[in-house]
């Protein structure tokens, strides 16, 4: 029988170590930071990044791929990660230095005492509810299944929505999944009858069942509301901050080319990061495109942090060392054209 996973009570009794399952701890062990890459003939510093699976990975996807973090004398690799909430494990136990994780994922972990701060954007916007062609409205979703990630943003945006509504949770059956494609499927095959998902997936669940778009998230939360963000833990942030610097860099240039020609960036990441067809793929480009200046969100997402605490995610209001934009702040003041060329930024 289809059923949810986990509560969202149990979500913050069971703590980041009870998610370090045997299997996940032997894949931690090879992706410890800092380590070369001795199959690769790379003799110079590597980083490995925790990832999600969304368009909003896409810059340091694309990064990868097209080795931009070379010019900085460096190697950037997205490691593997097998499911979502994984990111937060890898980046709060050291696993990893940095990693590309919604912004809500990452106040769950920081809540529980991890040591790390939010530096920058990745990507913005696409966090998007399909439902069946029969649900015309969240009012309709009354006594429905709706499947999403749990603690994820596109779990806190199916509860903005809801309260935006006068409804609750106890209205609805939450359903909580554990990959992309899982979410995508039990949508797609009649086990859920909508789906909170980000881009390219939620286009092709509208696709493939002529579904409706319930919200996409600007109606409330505005235009350039970030998704997933680049975290990094604090002693690379004391030790080396110069390279986190050119790694916001990077990122910049990333966003560049992919605004500049994103069937290029499609092509370079499909198949390997993203499990779909092309076409979902290009259709979803302009719904969740990158975002690396998000300095103006930063109260944004600690009114999302209000929700997560309604939802008993988190038990302790956000101190003010989350978010940490300031070398974010001297990228832009030292590389100007970086920021003037990319098309998503903060309105002066």
């Amino acid at each position: 029988m289809f059923h949810s996973r986990s509560s969202r009570r149990r979500f913050l009794g069971m703590g980041l170590g009870a998610a370090l399952t045997p299997s996940l701890l032997s894949l931690l062990s090879s992706c410890a930071p800092g380590k070369n890459s001795a199959s690769s003939g790379w003799d110079g510093r590597e980083i490995k990044f925790a990832h999600g699976a969304g368009l909003c990975n896409m810059p340091l996807f694309y990064a990868a791929e097209k080795e931009l973090f070379a010019k900085y004398g460096f190697k950037g690799t997205a490691a593997l990660t097998p499911m979502p909430a994984d990111v937060a494990v890898q980046l709060a136990t050291g696993k990893v230095e940095m990693a590309v994780i919604p912004f809500t994922n990452a106040i769950a972990a920081y809540a529980q005492g991890a040591s790390f701060q939010v530096v920058a954007g990745s990507g913005v916007e696409g966090l998007i509810v399909v439902a069946k062609p029969e649900i015309k409205s969240f009012a309709d979703l009354k006594g429905k299944k709706v499947a999403t990630f749990q603690a994820d943003t596109l779990d806190v945006i199916v509860y903005d929505y809801l309260q935006k509504e006068g409804m609750t949770y106890d209205d609805v059956e939450m359903v909580y999944l554990g990959d992309s494609t899982e979410l995508l499927n039990a949508y797609v095959s009649g086990q859920v009858d909508a789906v909170s998902h980000i881009e390219p997936y939620a286009t092709k669940a509208k696709l493939a069942t002529k579904g409706n778009i319930l919200g996409n998230g600007v109606d409330i939360y505005g235009k350039g509301y970030p998704d997933c963000v680049l975290a990094v833990r604090n002693e690379i942030i004391a030790d080396e901050p110069e390279m986190v610097k050119d790694v916001i860099r990077v990122f910049f240039e990333s966003q560049y080319e992919i605004e500049s020609d994103f069937e290029e960036a499609a092509r370079t990441t499909i198949d390997k990061y993203y499990k779909t067809d092309m076409a979902s793929l290009l259709a979803s480009a302009q719904a969740q495109p990158p975002g690396v200046d998000i300095r103006d969100k930063k109260d944004f997402m600690y009114g999302r942090a209000k929700s997560m605490m309604e939802l008993n995610y988190i038990n302790t209001d956000l101190d003010d060392n989350f978010v940490n934009f300031s070398l974010l702040e001297e990228v832009i003041a030292e590389s100007p054209e970086l920021w003037e060329r990319v098309k998503m930024k903060v309105t002066a």
